[in-house]
């Protein structure tokens, strides 16, 4: 392991420290200054080998310098440090929040009014009822409660701490792994991927969600899971890949999402069936994000679709692709019924993709089913049906929102 390697091996067990004494404000306040003072470490230890790596000045001033001259996290972790060197401790502060959410957009969501005591004596009826009171009947069944105690540092208000030290971890994360590439090899294996650590997978924030139309505290979760070893693809999908194999790697977001709609066609013609898949890629085409989920309800979605936003975001995700089955429904009686009862119109399989330019390309089917057991048919829709109702990619503007956040100067 390289030395920088080890270094940020380091700074991810901080940062899991960091999250273990969240509710332990000395603790935190000691974790959190280590993390920082020891993020800063990884850079100079490259600098410092730096006539062991071929073109480091083109290498570091492309990946580093250029990035993080107009990143406001990275500026700021790097003048934290510098405050706690020479100046103390960092202003900090933490609150306890209770929010209703509605929507894909966080903008709207709406605050409630409630003192300390009464949000740590967890008063829910009270914070339900108020909410209802300022909510249609359809809105409010979707609805969540929102309670989340969180950190901010006072040089860096609009962010909460623990996100932000999760991106500047991700973002030393990228840059080793770039030099890893750069020297043609790996970034060890022992490292974690940021993914692992982040907030939403391991609970550090706490955050619980109260869902108006079921009782109960959740919270949102992440899994890792392992690709199974003894999967065999059927043949067709052996083909495809091989095809992918020897094809030219897609360079703009048209290609990517031609590339998952091959393969989405033909799962679907394979099982029946497409469960939802989401991918992340950078300003090359690499993909650095995979996962999947399954809804029970629109709640669900709106949860779902803020978190990849956060991901996107520490991530530097440039684009992304979406692929899922959908029911299409008639919107015109939501205000005052529930999305789940509004009538069903048409189902269908699409591919959605768009970028932190505003570009966005979608691909669609409907799904027709024959009364004889057999499997559903795909049709596919032509581009004017497909962009005729826009408002069907409304659940990624949050997404694309912080891909542009990531990405400043890549917007149209």
């Amino acid at each position: 392991m390289r030395p920088w390697e080890r270094r940020l091996r380091d700074l991810a067990q901080l940062l899991r420290n960091c999250g273990e004494t969240y509710f332990s404000p000395d603790l935190f306040r000691q974790n959190t200054n280590q993390f920082l003072q020891t993020s800063r470490t990884v850079t100079f230890i490259i600098q410092k080998n730096k006539a062991d790596i071929p073109d480091f000045d083109v290498w570091y001033k492309a990946n580093v310098l250029q990035p993080w001259a107009t990143d406001p996290v990275m500026s700021w972790a790097k003048d934290a440090r510098n405050v706690i060197e020479k100046e103390g401790d960092l202003e900090m502060q933490s609150a306890l929040r209770a929010t209703v959410l509605y929507s894909y957009i966080s903008d709207e969501d709406m605050a409630i009014e409630v003192n300390r005591r009464e949000l740590l004596q967890a008063n829910i009826d009270r914070l339900l009822q108020a909410a209802r009171q300022k909510l249609p009947p359809g809105i409010a069944d979707a609805a969540v409660l929102k309670i989340q105690r969180r950190w901010v540092a006072n040089t860096l208000p609009d962010r909460e701490l623990i996100y932000a030290l999760t991106y500047a971890y991700s973002q030393l994360h990228r840059v080793c792994s770039s030099l890893a590439t750069h020297l043609n090899s790996a970034l060890d294996s022992s490292i974690p991927h940021p993914t692992t650590i982040d907030p939403s997978s391991n609970d550090v924030a706490r955050v619980r969600f109260m869902k108006f139309g079921k009782p109960g505290v959740g919270r949102h979760t992440c899994l890792r899971l392992d690709a199974d070893p003894s999967y065999q693809p059927p043949p067709a999908l052996l083909r495809l890949k091989e095809e992918f194999r020897s094809a030219p790697k897609p360079s703009s977001l048209a290609e990517v999402v031609v590339m998952h709609a091959k393969m989405a066609q033909l799962t679907f013609e394979q099982h029946g069936n497409h469960v939802p898949m989401l991918a992340l890629y950078d300003k090359e085409w690499n993909q650095i994000d995979f996962m999947s989920t399954a809804f029970t309800d629109q709640a669900e979605k709106y949860l779902f679709w803020r978190n990849v936003a956060d991901r996107a975001f520490y991530l530097k995700a440039f684009a992304l692709v979406w692929t899922s089955e959908s029911w299409l429904r008639d919107l015109k009686e939501h205000q005052d019924r529930p999305i789940r009862e509004l009538p069903i119109v048409g189902e269908q399989l699409h591919v959605v993709g768009a970028d932190a330019s505003d570009a966005s390309e979608v691909i669609a089917w409907n799904i027709t089913r024959p009364t004889k057991p057999s499997h559903p048919v795909l049709v596919p829709l032509k581009p004017d049906d497909v962009y005729r109702h826009p408002g069907h990619i409304f659940f990624i503007k949050p997404v694309v929102a912080a891909m542009k956040m990531a990405h400043p100067h890549s917007a149209g």
